[in-house]
């Protein structure tokens, strides 16, 4: 099948995927023969469904975005019966579920390239909002690219009015409860991400679908033991997925969580979160501030206490910010 768009001609390859309304090709530029994928949208299903603004959406918040962890989108255009999406061909496909669990070095490898995607959207306002496995591509080279922005949304005001999209496995309970929905959405499917890579499974189960969503709202996370596991990840697992959405933490908090900048500091990796907290230290003249933050939650079934972010001149990179530790001191000043 040859593909004409505004000034080239492609020649379809093999297909990749199928979704909703239409399919993804490699496809080849005849003249320079550089390989992409295709985005091939039905009009026909568009008209059917009434998803064109939902379309328009997609594009324009996807041809927006230019980073690294990011599939690149190069044109779009159409003609009489399709809509066409140029994008970056990543030829090793998607991440997949892990049937073994990784290690703790492997999921951190994984998982501060997602991060730094998602880091990316927010900082420009776009909540993604169907963070999966199968929206993670692998490029040829080994990094990690986020990919399908069919529900992203590009935000103007919080909160965000709810809509049930996404893939259930991936929701927060403010999704399935049909809750206003903020930032904080994206963050709770990345503690889907990193449960699923540490322990080969999703953190909750369920024979049906409606099974797996009272779970969601009204069963008690479990994490599981093992013994080579840091005990800072779990920590980090544990606040990501706490089920109300307020007390869960923001990509910043997590990027200076322990694990977070223990991991970066043993791959040389700058953590810039880690570095403007250092700025604003010697700003401030390193004035000695001791900052506790304790807040009782409750989750629908469970009364519990978070307390993290700790910190004071003296331990600028010996205690970070810590989720699920508590701190006694009758020296305490709340920041």
């Amino acid at each position: 099948m040859i593909i004409s768009g505004p000034s080239q001609l492609y020649q379809s390859i093999k297909l990749l995927g199928s979704g909703s309304f239409g399919s993804v090709y490699l496809v080849k530029e005849l003249n320079t023969k550089q390989e992409y994928a295709c985005k091939i949208i039905s009009k026909l299903h568009i008209s059917k469904y009434d998803a064109l603004q939902l379309i328009q959406n997609e594009i324009r918040i996807h041809a927006s975005c230019n980073h690294q962890n990011i599939v690149k989108l190069y044109s779009y255009w159409e003609d009489c019966t399709n809509i066409y999406i140029l994008l970056e061909y990543c030829s090793k496909g998607h991440l997949v579920d892990p049937k073994t669990p990784f290690n703790d070095d492997d999921v951190f490898q994984v998982f501060h390239q997602i991060l730094s995607g998602v880091n990316y959207l927010h900082q420009n306002n776009i909540i993604h909002r169907d963070l999966k496995f199968e929206n993670i591509l692998i490029h040829e080279d080994g990094t990690l690219k986020l990919c399908d922005f069919g529900w992203a949304i590009k935000v103007e005001q919080l909160p965000v009015p709810n809509v049930m999209c996404g893939t259930t496995d991936y929701m927060p309970p403010e999704v399935v409860s049909k809750s206003p929905l903020d930032f904080k959405l994206d963050t709770w499917s990345l503690g889907v991400l990193l449960y699923v890579l540490l322990y080969g499974q999703f953190p909750f189960l369920g024979n049906n679908q409606e099974q797996l969503i009272r779970n969601i709202l009204f069963e008690q996370l479990i994490i599981p033991n093992r013994n080579d596991t840091n005990e800072d990840l779990i920590n980090l697992i544990q606040a990501l997925l706490i089920k109300n959405s307020q007390f869960r933490p923001s990509i910043e908090q997590i990027y200076l969580c322990k694990w977070m900048k223990f991991n970066m500091k043993l791959h040389n990796i700058f953590n810039h979160y880690e570095n403007e907290q250092l700025k604003l230290r010697v700003k401030q003249k390193n004035i000695t501030l001791k900052v506790v933050h304790n807040t009782q939650y409750y989750t629908p079934n469970k009364k519990m206490v978070c307390s993290h972010y700790i910190e004071s001149k003296n331990d600028l990179d010996h205690n970070p910010t810590q989720f699920g530790k508590t701190h006694n001191s009758q020296n305490q000043k709340k920041f």
